[in-house]
């Protein structure tokens, strides 16, 4: 990964000092005016670094602007790198828990019970039911039934 430059030190800054981590666009691009031009495309690189999230490629003029937590940074550069090249992906985008399940599952071998899954993910993303009924649909995992329950065993099948 690239060293920050000044004004990806700043944008990351600004944002750490926010009591949230996070920043209306148009307010975060007025702070970075008093210092330098070219803040979207800056916010569009932290973003491909996974320092940075906002929805789509470049951030729209009412868009939140967050800071990625260091143990969200792999999760934000894959979603990044999904939103940059869409037809890569077979059966869609994938949605920030699409890949938590599939990088939870890499990482514990391809295989694991929903209730494990459940336990490490289901603050961050409710509905989780769903979106591995969605992930079985689009072929990416397998279970049997139509729906998980804490003893169904969740397979990896695609990445």
């Amino acid at each position: 990964m690239n060293m920050p430059i000044k004004e990806e030190d700043f944008i990351i800054k600004v944002l750490a000092q926010s009591k949230t981590g996070e920043m209306g666009f148009k307010e975060l691009n007025e702070k970075c005016a008093e210092h330098f031009e070219g803040c979207r495309i800056i916010l569009k690189k932290l973003k491909e670094q996974g320092l940075v999230a906002f929805e789509g490629a470049v951030p729209a003029f009412g868009a939140k602007i967050k800071l990625v937590r260091l143990q969200d940074r792999e999760l934000a550069i894959k979603k990044a790198q999904a939103e940059s090249s869409p037809s890569i992906i077979a059966g869609g985008d994938l949605g920030d828990a699409m890949l938590a399940v599939l990088q939870l599952l890499k990482d514990n071998g391809g295989n694991m019970l929903y209730k494990d899954i459940n336990d490490q993910l289901s603050e961050r993303f409710p509905g989780l039911r769903l979106t591995l009924k969605k992930m079985k649909q689009q072929e990416r995992i397998d279970f049997d039934g139509d729906l998980p329950t804490n003893p169904t065993e969740i397979r990896l099948t695609a990445e």
